[in-house]
């Protein structure tokens, strides 16, 4: 799961921050590039209403190879046509993809992880995508500047569409590899119909708690290649580098800590850096305030996100995990679809740094609305912990 999770951010993170630049370069107006980097997550929103019950019925190892067949087919649609209503075509198609994946692994990996190991489990989990996050962007930039010397700009898109869809297919290999699912017929017949299994009612609080922290997220990795080249800041691949090196450090360790000490206090001061960490990147003017942004970031939003997430699946119980991680990945989807498209009227607005000083707001909201959800939280825990 870890290796499938790292082949899936590895592809993810060398196409999508130069989603919105691909954009620029077919000509799309500034609204126009924010609506086509956040619709791939707005198709996976929209899917919500019946992935729950897909991941609860069916054997997530079929669902995980046929997303990943869904991920080849996307990549070489982009790589083949250049005009943009066939790149948004595509676009829709990776979304449906993104849909699936990222709720079948976080219930695969509640499945498998011991109770009492949970949150820093999932932050392990994490680190094969921290991984990849640290030098994707840095490959995806780097191949589509390849291209460009060798052939021209529409060259060096191409080449990181290949790529893209090369690592998909490399992906298959730990995907069938997974054992099937062991849930009975007796277990899928109890789950209710497809409409009960559409969010949990247990989780969709701290769901809207990542709704509000993954879209400071979402204006990051769509604008941060923008930002640099608005602010005259060579190198902006480096603040990926960092970002994602951190986060192999704090996703871990801010797991065992929450296991030790509890979520609030680990997730309050996460909060805290995350606010930080957005206003220094809004006042950089230089690659080392950059740098610095983007270890505050790994250390907020690396902390308070993977433990979000666990303290989410947490809520349910075992054949339910498939709908605690669908309504988590409504409150991601939400944050990522709006992100951009906040982050694209904020900048017409103003400027890039006042769309990232703003991106704080979301943050000192979470701050107050965990403090008001941690009661029911930990009742509900309780409850299912007694439940046996």
């Amino acid at each position: 799961m870890m290796i499938s999770n790292f082949m899936l951010c590895l592809a993810h993170f060398s196409v999508n921050p130069l989603v919105a630049t691909y954009a620029e370069y077919l000509n799309a107006a500034p609204e126009l590039i924010g609506l086509i980097a956040g619709m791939f997550f707005g198709v996976a929103l929209a899917m919500r209403p019946f992935t729950g019950i897909i991941v609860t019925k069916i054997d997530k190892k079929k669902i995980l190879v046929f997303v990943f067949v869904l991920g080849i087919a996307a990549h070489l649609g982009y790589a083949l046509f250049r005009a943009i209503p066939v790149f948004v075509v595509f676009r829709v198609l990776h979304g449906i993809q993104y849909g699936l994946i990222g709720l079948v692994l976080l219930a695969l990996a509640g499945d498998h992880l011991p109770k009492n190991k949970m949150i820093s489990g999932i932050g392990i989990f994490g680190i094969g995508g921290a991984v990849a996050s640290a030098v994707a962007p840095s490959i995806g930039d780097g191949l589509v500047r390849l291209g460009t010397a060798l052939r021209g700009e529409a060259f060096g898109f191409t080449l990181m569409f290949l790529f893209g869809a090369f690592i998909f297919c490399i992906a298959l290999i730990p995907a069938f590899i997974l054992v099937a699912d062991n849930k009975t017929k007796e277990d899928v017949a109890g789950v209710g119909a497809w409409y009960k299994n559409i969010l949990s009612v247990h989780t969709l609080p701290l769901a809207l708690l990542l709704f509000m922290i993954y879209l400071p997220h979402a204006m990051i990795h769509t604008y941060m290649f923008d930002f640099g080249r608005a602010q005259g800041i060579v190198g902006i691949s480096i603040f990926y580098l960092v970002l994602a090196l951190t986060l192999t450090v704090t996703r871990p360790a801010s797991g065992v800590l929450t296991d030790r000490l509890g979520p609030s206090k680990v997730v309050f001061p996460a909060f805290v850096i995350y606010m930080a960490a957005l206003l220094v990147i809004g006042f950089s003017n230089s690659l080392w305030m950059l740098i610095v942004g983007a270890a505050l970031t790994a250390i907020g939003a690396g902390s308070s996100q993977p433990t979000l997430q666990a303290m989410c699946v947490q809520t349910e119980t075992p054949i339910k995990r498939g709908v605690a991680s669908n309504t988590v990945y409504i409150g991601l989807d939400l944050g990522l679809f709006l992100g951009p498209i906040l982050g694209g009227f904020v900048r017409n607005m103003s400027d890039f740094p006042t769309m990232f000083k703003t991106a704080a707001v979301p943050i000192l909201i979470s701050m107050v609305a965990l403090a008001a959800i941690m009661p029911s939280y930990k009742r509900r825990v309780k409850a299912l912990e007694d439940a046996g």
